[in-house]
């Protein structure tokens, strides 16, 4: 499991946007990250809690240099 997590998070870090949009719908046009979240909850993709969690994250030692 740990290696999956660090598989995807080096894919994340390559490409954070092609690694969304393989799981979210995110219209080629936006590109900024705070429009994309804003997109993600309007659509309801995503939600507030989700948005919190990951904003708690990245104070995170684990995921330092992630975000």
């Amino acid at each position: 499991m740990m290696n999956n997590m660090l598989y995807f998070m080096n894919q994340f870090k390559q490409n954070p946007l092609g690694m969304l949009m393989q799981r979210y719908n995110i219209p080629q046009n936006i590109s900024d990250p705070q429009a994309i979240v804003q997109h993600l909850l309007n659509s309801g993709q995503i939600t507030q809690e989700q948005v919190n969690n990951a904003m708690n994250m990245r104070n995170n030692p684990m995921f330092k240099g992630m975000f």
